[in-house]
């Protein structure tokens, strides 16, 4: 559970960081101001950060698939 929660807050903080980044974007108007590329490489960051808390999450088996068409999910005839 507390896996899935940290997901979120990765995902969220990510938007978060790239809605920064286009703020600033629009706010220096290309003034030579390292901001943007700043928030950019903690979004980056973040992102790998996210990529390994899923991967971490499926080797260990708190994350699993769980759609109907996977093949473990299909009743058995």
């Amino acid at each position: 559970m507390w896996i899935k929660i940290i997901i979120v807050l990765l995902f969220v903080a990510n938007i978060v960081a790239l809605s920064g980044a286009f703020y600033t974007l629009l706010l220096d108007q290309g003034r030579g101001g390292k901001r943007t590329a700043n928030l950019l490489l903690v979004r980056v960051a973040l992102a790998l950060l996210l990529l390994g808390v899923v991967v971490y999450g499926v080797w260990s088996g708190d994350l699993g698939i769980a759609a109907p068409w996977h093949a473990d999910n299909r009743p058995l005839n």
